[in-house]
């Protein structure tokens, strides 16, 4: 016996292809929508990036357009609905990999330029980082055996305080207590030094 399922499933079939048989008919009776979602993402960007880029975004949505008529599920809801979304979506997509996305490519000036921060910096990035090791070391000097396992396991070894207290046979609750303590002391010695 066919449940109800497969009978949808199979009408769902039969209007996607449908649909793609007469796509480009489709296509016409949303193109003026399609635009207007267009426009509107346009107009949300910077100047000489929606100058540039508007044509290939449109062209972009009318693709993903096309996409969704592959996946659409008119079960779930209205073509439209369902396609303004994901044209959203592909706009954003297409402009992240072309590396015009105002948010991704600031991400990737910064990045690039710390990257060449630290090839001209490293000598003096290292002595940085040997110094505050040892400023570290040297104001736990006065610290007990179980504050520096606390203090090193939890900051420089990112352990849990349950790791900590297994291997110093410790309580959870003991270890955090003990990091709270020392943290506060090693934060006292470093302002003094």
């Amino acid at each position: 016996m066919i449940s109800r399922r497969d009978v949808e499933d199979r009408i769902v079939s039969i209007l996607r292809e449908e649909y793609l048989k007469y796509a480009e008919e489709t296509l016409e009776k949303y193109e003026a929508q399609i635009k207007a979602t267009v426009r509107w993402y346009v107009s949300s960007l910077p100047r000489h990036i929606a100058t540039s880029e508007a044509d290939d975004l449109e062209s972009e949505a009318k693709i993903a357009f096309m996409d969704c008529l592959k996946t659409w599920d008119p079960r779930k809801g209205e073509l439209w609905p369902y396609v303004s979304v994901r044209l959203k979506g592909s706009m954003q997509d297409y402009l992240r990999k072309r590396g015009n996305d105002p948010v991704a490519g600031l991400y990737e000036y910064i990045t690039s330029a710390a990257n060449v921060y630290m090839a001209f910096n490293r000598k003096e990035i290292a002595h940085e980082e040997v110094d505050k090791i040892l400023h570290v070391d040297s104001a736990m000097k006065d610290f007990s055996e179980k504050e520096q396992s606390v203090i090193q396991g939890y900051y420089q070894q990112d352990k849990t305080f349950k790791e900590i207290g297994k291997e110093i046979g410790l309580s959870e609750s003991q270890v955090s207590r003990i990091c709270k303590d020392a943290t506060v002391k090693l934060k006292k010695s470093l302002r003094s030094e």
